[in-house]
């Protein structure tokens, strides 16, 4: 059993063979040196051998930016944005249209209330008598009792007859036309002495 601890066999009896995985990543203890602190620097450096180089590899790597921005913020941001300009493209388009709509209505209405303006003109002319006598003069030809009416006629100021057209002679119908016209309606039967 001396010979076992001698060869630094543990008290479980195994040899020197195997040995815990704590007493491998510990550095070998000097006997007789007094332990000294670690630096600042040594503590860090140990540190990334802990966590196995991830950060050493992190920190090699020059991060990628966009716009100022690292990948995964600009992503959720482009993401964001595309959101809004859905969420908006329809309130827009229908804003717009809208818009659109009231311009052309109200050019209409100007259109409109220019119309009723003249209709009420003329209903303003037509209640007026002196109006009313001058158009049946003018169109109906109407006199007043005890008036003369006169009609002066310029010779050459009415427009000429109208020529009749030339008439052509009647051209002969093809024979298809007349061979029809015999089967659609047969000759009349011819009477004769019996």
């Amino acid at each position: 059993m001396t010979e076992r601890r001698a060869r630094g066999a543990g008290p479980g009896g195994r040899g020197d063979r195997r040995t815990s995985r704590s007493a491998r990543s510990r550095p070998a203890a000097d006997h007789g040196r007094t332990p000294r602190r670690r630096s600042d620097a040594e503590k860090k450096r140990a540190q990334k051998l802990a966590d196995g180089g991830r950060r050493s590899r992190r920190a090699d790597r020059p991060e990628r930016t966009v716009l100022g921005l690292s990948t995964g913020r600009a992503v959720i941001l482009a993401m964001v944005v595309c959101g809004l300009a859905l969420t908006l493209a329809v309130p827009m388009r229908t804003y717009f249209s809208q818009r659109a709509e009231a311009v052309q209505l109200a050019a209409e209405r100007q259109r409109l209330e220019n119309d009723v303006a003249q209709l009420r003109d003329r209903r303003v002319q037509q209640q007026d008598p002196a109006y009313i006598r001058a158009e049946a003069r003018d169109r109906l030809r109407l006199v007043l009792p005890g008036e003369t009416p006169y009609i002066v006629q310029v010779p050459g100021i009415e427009a000429p007859p109208v020529a009749a057209a030339p008439t052509r002679p009647r051209e002969p119908d093809p024979w298809y036309t007349d061979l029809w016209r015999s089967l659609a309606q047969p000759a009349p039967a011819q009477e004769g002495p019996r």
